[in-house]
């Protein structure tokens, strides 16, 4: 990918430089995430109330904008503690779709059936959290 497709507007946020390094070393690595990456449009909030961070991701083809806090009306809001956000990055995928039935994708399924992982608008916008799902695991 060329260089600058990432811009980190919330460098004052360390979770937006985390992000921004996860996200540019997957797709420098995979060409496959980096056609998933190129269709992605929309905005993406990610909270993490036990440390008092938000950050939004907006997403515009082949650029991604990370900005401070949550902007108006993302398309999907993750909401969870940070210990527990990475464990989205853990997810295989296969067929193109994140594998909920090893133990890592068991473990987010139970994140969101106990409530300590939501995501508001999973149900709106699928393809969106799937091509996140896509770009940010890790395996």
């Amino acid at each position: 990918m060329e260089e600058g497709f990432i811009e980190n507007r919330a460098g004052e946020v360390p979770f937006a430089g985390i992000l921004a390094d996860l996200l540019t070393g997957n797709l420098a690595q995979n060409p496959g995430k980096q056609a998933v990456f190129r269709r992605m449009r929309g905005t993406v909030a990610i909270d993490l109330a036990d440390i008092e961070t938000a950050v939004t991701l907006v997403f515009e083809g082949e650029r991604l904008r990370i900005e401070a806090g949550i902007n108006a009306s993302p398309d999907l809001i993750i909401r969870t503690a940070s210990d527990r956000v990475m464990d989205l990055n853990a997810l295989r995928i296969i067929g193109g779709l994140p594998w909920y039935f090893d133990e890592a994708g068991r473990k987010v399924v139970a994140q969101l059936l106990t409530g300590r992982l939501k995501i508001d608008g999973m149900f709106t916008h699928p393809v969106l959290l799937t091509r996140l799902t896509i770009i940010m695991s890790v395996v």
